[in-house]
């Protein structure tokens, strides 16, 4: 029995009429093969979007290119990440770091040990910053309190502040250098980058320094030279990259020797 669906369906069809395997010369085929089968531009639009849908909009454009036959070139993530970045950075005085650095935390959080779970109590430990430096487009703040420290990213590559931060709490977490020592308190992949709207993974490193260090320098895998900030006993330092650096850090201290200490954190004794 046959379905009126599918006579209607079939009637649909621009070369219904056209028999296997067809010809050049066969009417109906040339009138298929003369379609217009452009893509409208309706279909493309989502190429054009804000930022905030680069990746999504490309795709569907670049398909709907495709099936059109249209060879689209395209950039995922816009501009370069970190472009702007140096691997020397100003130093500059935390407590006036300026505009970017007013969105930083004022406070670490530690959560009651012995009630932990929903609904603990939770502890805000004041944070001063102790170093601010910047390169670039970006800020990079250094905050310590009683037993807690936090880093705090800023950056204004798109006009306004974006802020990223992470903090930790330890009673014992940097030991006290000794005067020609350096106390790494954290190193590697920085959590702060792993923001959405961010640039990329870096790749950071802070911690403390003895009175006698004069300069911090380490060497990123590709060979350059990262500069550390180095103010009042603590340095820090960050570069594009996940695990960017390599495991030694060259310390230049005051009377002008130099010498190659691991870049691992130490361990609270």
């Amino acid at each position: 029995m046959r379905s009126p669906l599918l006579d209607d369906l079939g009637g649909l069809d621009p070369a219904r009429h056209v028999r296997a395997p067809g010809h050049p010369d066969d009417p109906a085929l040339a009138r298929v093969l003369a379609t217009d089968r452009t893509v409208p531009d309706r279909y493309l639009a989502p190429a054009r979007r804000s930022r905030a849908g680069v990746a999504t909009g490309v795709f569907a454009g670049a398909v709907a290119a495709v099936a059109a036959g249209v060879v689209v070139s395209t950039t995922l993530g816009g501009p370069e990440a970190y472009a702007s970045w140096t691997p020397t950075p100003q130093v500059v005085d935390p407590a006036a770091a300026g505009q970017d650095a007013e969105a930083c935390p004022t406070a670490a959080h530690a959560i009651d040990e012995d009630a932990a779970g929903e609904g603990a109590p939770i502890t805000e430990i004041p944070l001063d910053p102790v170093l601010a430096e910047v390169r670039g487009d970006y800020t990079y703040v250094l905050l310590a309190g009683d037993g807690a420290l936090a880093e705090c990213f800023v950056t204004t590559t798109d006009g306004d502040p974006q802020v990223y931060t992470s903090e930790s709490v330890g009673a014992e977490q940097v030991p006290e250098p000794a005067p020609s020592g350096l106390v790494v308190a954290e190193s590697g992949t920085a959590s702060w980058s792993d923001g959405p709207s961010g640039e990329g993974a870096v790749t950071a490193a802070f911690g403390r320094v003895g009175d006698e260090v004069e300069a911090v320098t380490v060497a990123t895998a590709d060979g350059e030279q990262v500069a550390a900030s180095v103010d009042d006993g603590w340095f820090a330092l960050w570069a594009p990259g996940e695990e960017s650096f390599s495991a030694l850090a060259q310390v230049t201290y005051v009377d002008g020797s130099t010498e190659e200490v691991p870049l691992e954190v130490t361990p609270a004794g």
